[in-house]
């Protein structure tokens, strides 16, 4: 029995000793065997590969875990989180830029790449453009996307005119009811059906005319007696001037009347009673054209500014006159990430990250930031 033990341990110790190092060797500084892959853009998805390991940079903790750990992609992740471009940057051979959607967004490396391309356009905006009130960055940020022109401080047109100006005419919308019914159906998709022809059976009187029935013999039909116009003998009877023509009795008389002048409009309206938050001087004011996109921007303007005290058309005061990073560009940047993302936004530690490593402004990209 004693033989029998001796054996075993000397047959096993020198086994074990060898998987004992083998465990040990990786701890003992040797390469991972499966290193971890470049991250690269994902034209299917539009998505970079990586964006699920980089949303631990957003807030909040619990928002972010759930975009990280489930399997399918949550409703809340904006598509600039997939693109690790917290603040929705357009493409401009950014350093760390490895792709761009349809629309042009930037697809970032990582996260940190595109808090630096946020925190060098912020100062060329800034600095170079001149661009220094919450709604004058806003409004080349994210411009209007149809034809109304910018009136802020600093802000330019937002787009080239209103987006059918002669009407529907050739535009989308035209070609599409030209395609389809009222219902939605393509039109060529409607055969006519005709109803299927008639089988002359031999014995049938319709056989021995040769398969053209007979031709029906239409009687005449007496003339209906005059009505007597009773509105025309109400007319005769009843006093007063005779009505005037409309247009439909005499086309011809609508040409006769002359179009009051838009001053004459105004000053007609000026003595009906006004509508509430309504002036008179905004009766001379084109319509807008695009109301709800700027209300977009004036909410996104109040959010940037509400974050350092101040209002939409103050200076924010993000650097100073040699380019140094001021301390509102943090709470900025926050605030800006929140308005892009919605749910989510970018962490206090990524932003502090990228302006800490904010160079001197003779060292900012030479990227063409038109956004």
């Amino acid at each position: 029995m004693l033989l029998a033990a001796l054996l075993v341990l000397t047959t096993l110790v020198p086994r074990i000793e060898g998987q004992v190092h083998a465990l040990g060797a990786p701890a003992a500084g040797v390469a991972a065997p499966h290193p971890i892959a470049a991250p690269f853009y994902q034209h299917a998805a539009r998505a970079v590969s990586n964006w699920r390991m980089e949303a631990s940079s957003l807030r909040p903790v619990s928002l972010a875990a759930v975009a990280q750990l489930t399997p399918t992609e949550p409703a809340f992740v904006a598509r600039c989180a997939k693109l690790n471009n917290y603040w929705c940057i357009k493409s401009a051979r950014w350093p760390g830029e490895i792709g761009s959607d349809a629309d042009g967004h930037t697809g970032f490396a990582s996260a940190a790449d595109g808090a630096d391309a946020a925190a060098h356009l912020l100062r060329r905006y800034y600095r170079d453009y001149g661009r220094r009130t919450a709604l004058a960055i806003v409004r080349r940020w994210a411009p209007a996307a149809c034809g109304l022109p910018g009136t802020g401080a600093g802000g330019g047109s937002a787009s080239a005119g209103p987006s059918a100006p002669r009407g529907l005419g050739r535009t989308l919308r035209a070609r599409y009811l030209a395609r389809h019914l009222p219902g939605g159906a393509p039109r060529r998709a409607i055969a006519r059906v005709r109803a299927p022809a008639l089988r002359v059976q031999p014995w049938s009187a319709l056989a021995r005319m040769g398969g053209r029935p007979a031709p029906r013999r239409v009687g005449q039909v007496p003339m209906p007696k005059p009505v007597p116009d009773l509105a025309a003998r109400i007319a005769q009877t009843s006093p007063g001037p005779k009505p005037a023509h409309r247009g439909a009795d005499d086309p011809a008389a609508l040409l006769d009347h002359r179009v009051p002048s838009p001053d004459q409009l105004v000053v007609e309206s000026a003595a009906l009673p006004l509508i509430a938050g309504l002036t008179l001087g905004d009766l001379r004011a084109p319509a807008p054209l695009c109301g709800g996109d700027e209300a977009r921007i004036a909410n996104y303007a109040a959010a940037i500014a509400r974050s350092v005290g101040l209002g939409a058309n103050d200076d924010l005061a993000l650097f100073s006159a040699d380019g140094a990073p001021a301390p509102n560009l943090a709470p900025v940047m926050l605030a800006m990430s929140a308005v892009e993302l919605g749910a989510l936004h970018a962490g206090p530690g990524l932003v502090q990250a990228a302006i800490a490593r904010l160079g001197p402004a003779a060292e900012a990209p030479s990227a063409d930031a038109a956004r």
